[in-house]
């Protein structure tokens, strides 16, 4: 199992030579652009926010909760998958600084799914109104033109699928159909005679018999 500790919490413990290396590691980051971004995050009002605390009953959490919320903007920077980003953030002095934590070279982090047990923890405490109001003000010293409103097209949902000729033939059947149903209805004339039951029919009957992928 990972020993892993607050980095806050080996201060007192550690001798001259060891606390000076620790120090030049905290200098190199802070001069760094990881450094940097951490510095524009304020992760204790966000770990507050999000309603995360240590459990005092129990088994210890291996991160604490700023340090969670660390992790996820770490993920988010590097782009790295949950096994990269374990992977780098035992060998990285410089990631464990961020997050606020220190992982023995000896004893690392084997369990990657460790990663999407906190991001799920956090998403089922997230509110993203609060979430925007704690950052806007934190940040409000280092924007320009307030006045302003602009809207990133990537914040928008997007639906990517991936349909079979079947399902796609059968979309535009519905769509023919519902169409001519309401172009009729409009127009206070009969349907056209189809076959449109018969098809559902066949259509439900085809995928019953479909085999299902495992997910």
């Amino acid at each position: 199992m990972a020993k892993i500790v607050n980095i806050s919490e080996i201060h007192p413990t550690l001798g001259f030579t060891e606390f000076d290396i620790l120090e030049k590691y905290r200098k190199s980051f802070n001069e760094s652009e990881l450094g940097k971004l951490h510095s524009v995050f304020p992760f204790e009002c966000m770990a507050k926010a999000a309603g995360l605390s240590d459990r005092r009953l129990g088994r210890r959490n291996r991160f604490s909760p700023s340090a969670k919320i660390a992790l996820m903007v770490l993920k988010a920077y590097t782009g790295f998958s949950d096994r990269q980003l374990v992977e780098h953030l035992n060998g990285n002095i410089h990631y464990q600084i961020f997050c606020g934590i220190m992982i023995p070279p000896s004893l690392p982090i084997t369990n990657f799914k460790i990663v999407s047990a906190i991001r799920n923890e956090i998403a089922s405490r997230l509110d993203i109104d609060s979430f925007q109001e704690l950052l806007a003000s934190h940040w409000k010293p280092y924007l320009d033109n307030l006045h302003v409103c602009m809207t990133d097209a990537t914040c928008y949902e997007s639906h990517m699928r991936f349909p079979t000729d079947m399902k796609l033939l059968w979309e535009s059947l519905e769509w023919l159909y519902r169409h001519i149903c309401r172009h009729c209805r409009e127009l206070g004339i009969r349907r056209p005679r189809n076959k449109y039951r018969n098809v559902a029919e066949s259509y439900l009957s085809y995928c019953k018999k479909r085999k299902r992928r495992a997910s």
